[in-house]
Formats: structure tokens, C-alpha cells, sequence
């Protein structure tokens, strides 16, 4: 009975760690961004003393606060990456198990899937455009938007 407890709660330490998914991470990643400019330019234009979360805070000791911003900014940033090369690797080993599933010996059916699979694709030029699009959308600009607002943050 131990071992079983002990195994349980391996797994909900696991899944409570985990980072999840590329979308969750994108949102916050831009969320984060956004309120690490904002808090840098509340506080470089402000007199006096900056409250920040009811504590009033000197505006000389209140950078630390988009400094912090920004490490978790740095943090997000490589979460994103491994994230997003996670979910590719792993819809890149699902297709590599279908088209070990696809290409069994001839037979009929096999053959049909294969005439079907031709009909039905969509022209080269589209996929790409579809592809980086999405890629642009996900990935990049999130990343650019991170990386400037870190600029702005540190400089």
C-alpha cells in the first residue's frame, strides 16, 4: 500500500512541475511582457514613491521590481522553447509511427489508403505558407516581444 501512495504522489509532484502547454505558455509569456513594460514605465515616470502591491516602495529601490519582471521574462522565454520543441518532437514521432503503420506490405487496403492520401493532399506552396504562419503567430513574435520588452526592462 506504501509503495502505491509513494508512486501517487511522484506523479502529482510531476504533474503540478509541469510547465503546460505551448499555448499556456505563449499567453503568459505576452502577459508578462506586457505588464513588464508597463511597470518599467509607471515607475520611470513617476515622483515620489511607487506602490506596488500596497507596499510603497522609494522610486530610487523600485527597479528591482521590472528587473524581477524580467528574469521571469528570461524564465518564460526558454520554457517556450523547450515547450514548443516538446509538442514538435513528439507530432513528428506520431507521424513517423503512422507512416511505419502506412507503409506495411501491399495489400489492398493499403493501396486505397495510398490512392486516397494522393487525391486529397493540398498544394506544397499553401502548406508552407500555413506553416510558418503559424510558426510566426506562436513562437517568434512572443519570443521578439519578450526580448524587447527585456531591452527595455534592462537598458
Amino acid at each position: 500500500m506504501g509503495f502505491f501512495r509513494t508512486r501517487l504522489n511522484i506523479e502529482t509532484m510531476i504533474e503540478n512541475f509541469e510547465f503546460g502547454d505551448t499555448k499556456q505558455v505563449r499567453k503568459t509569456l505576452l502577459l508578462t511582457s506586457l505588464i513588464g513594460l508597463l511597470l518599467k514605465n509607471l515607475i520611470k515616470h513617476s515622483t515620489g514613491e511607487f506602490e506596488f502591491i500596497g507596499f510603497k516602495i522609494p522610486i530610487e529601490k523600485a527597479s528591482i521590481i521590472p528587473e524581477f519582471v524580467g528574469y521571469i521574462i528570461i524564465y518564460e522565454i526558454i520554457v517556450l522553447i523547450i515547450r514548443f520543441s516538446d509538442e514538435k518532437l513528439k507530432e513528428k514521432f506520431k507521424k513517423y509511427e503512422e507512416y511505419l503503420e502506412y507503409n506495411k506490405p501491399n495489400t489492398l487496403h493499403h493501396q486505397l489508403k495510398e490512392s486516397m492520401m494522393k487525391s486529397s493532399l493540398p498544394k506544397e506552396s499553401n502548406v508552407k505558407l500555413v506553416k510558418y504562419s503559424i510558426l510566426l503567430v506562436d513562437i517568434i513574435f512572443p519570443i521578439l516581444f519578450g526580448i524587447i520588452s527585456l531591452i527595455r526592462i534592462f537598458i
